[in-house]
């Protein structure tokens, strides 16, 4: 199995995709996620409660969200790499059941205060092609090579 490349800024180009992050919201990662955070809320994993209250099935909490998108920048960046700045708003409802995508691309990169900075702009789409975030923007810093 080939090795993902750990990007270095000097090699990352303006324009570069991220490899995009694919995930099935499942009961199990909802739970799984709950723990984590402690943000026990039965909207996010009691399907009778959210039922009774018209919803479809548990959802996802927001700050999942973020999470996903992180997760997704540190596999792009690698062990080197830092996210200094996540910015995202919500603009749907994810559910247990459905499937997201999470794309990105480089959309600019300086050198600040001695730290190698990619800024990168994010998007999470569910697979029937709603999307729940659009025009996310997050800095990470990268590794350099070494001189």
């Amino acid at each position: 199995m080939k090795e993902p490349r750990t990007p270095r800024f000097e090699d990352v180009t303006v324009g570069e995709t991220l490899p995009p992050l694919k995930f099935d919201v499942t009961p199990t990662s909802l739970v799984m996620y709950a723990g984590a955070t402690w943000d026990f809320h039965r909207y996010h994993y009691d399907a009778d409660f959210v039922t009774k209250l018209g919803m479809p099935a548990p959802f996802m909490d927001g700050q999942m969200a973020g999470a996903l998108l992180a997760r997704q920048l540190m596999q792009w960046g690698g062990a080197d790499a830092f996210v200094r700045k996540l910015s995202y708003r919500l603009r749907g409802t994810v559910y247990a059941g459905d499937s997201i995508v999470l794309q990105g691309t480089v959309s600019d990169k300086c050198v600040e205060q001695g730290r190698a900075l990619a800024l990168c702009s994010l998007s999470m789409t569910k697979s029937d092609g709603t999307q729940i975030v659009r025009n996310a923007t997050a800095v990470v810093e990268l590794g350099r090579r070494s001189p």
